[in-house]
């Protein structure tokens, strides 16, 4: 079940490509169950799985997985973004259980942009590392009504500075799941010769009791 699933997913990447990137961050920034960076993830493990490390590689991957989950990450994240600046509060005590995110979470957010002397430069940083979630990043700058100009720039380069090294790991994990992969196989190929042997010595010894009998 879960082959057939990686397989689908797999050809639909490696069918679409940067489009399927660019689509599947906005769908992570708007749909919250999906965990924030599983697209950037799989889309390099799977177009970029055992392709070997190279400037031409990574500019592959700048334009094919970074620029793409940058741009959907901005879209997508629009939408709240959008209707924290209009309504504010009530938004998020109305769906905030919904989005998993709490007015709680977001004056946790105000508490460290406050204790950040540049704001600006902590949002970039946000949005660069995962360590808060994008939502309650989106919702925050709508509810301060942070300029969309700057949000939007700081949102896209942040998105594409962590979609860079989501794609690096991605990649390289694909590489080495390669690797590990040939050696499971050459070790399940010797412990299948094995167990061919176990059963045959097994079946041998008891028709050799059997005769003795």
């Amino acid at each position: 079940m879960l082959s057939s699933i990686l397989t689908g997913l797999e050809g639909f990447i490696v069918s679409y490509g940067s489009w399927a990137v660019f689509g599947g961050s906005i769908l992570e920034q708007v749909v919250a169950p999906i965990p924030s960076s599983v697209v950037v993830l799989g889309a390099s493990f799977f177009l970029l799985k055992g392709v070997a490390l190279s400037a031409g590689s990574l500019q592959t991957m700048f334009l094919n997985i970074s620029i793409p989950a940058a741009l959907g990450v901005t879209l997508g994240s629009l939408l709240y973004y959008g209707i924290s600046y209009k309504i504010g509060i009530p938004f998020v005590e109305r769906a905030g259980k919904y989005l998993g995110v709490s007015v709680e979470d977001l004056e946790g957010v105000e508490k460290r942009v406050k204790e950040s002397r540049y704001e600006n430069l902590f949002l970039f940083t946000a949005r660069c590392v995962p360590v808060i979630p994008s939502i309650a990043i989106s919702l925050f700058c709508g509810l301060i009504r942070y300029n969309p100009r700057n949000y939007v720039l700081i949102t896209f380069f942040g998105a594409m500075v962590q979609a860079s090294i989501l794609g690096i790991i991605g990649w390289q994990f694909g590489n080495f799941y390669l690797t590990i992969s040939e050696r499971l196989s050459f070790i399940d190929n010797i412990i299948l010769v094995i167990l061919v042997l176990v059963v045959v010595i097994f079946v041998l010894k008891k028709r050799s009791e059997k005769n003795r009998d």
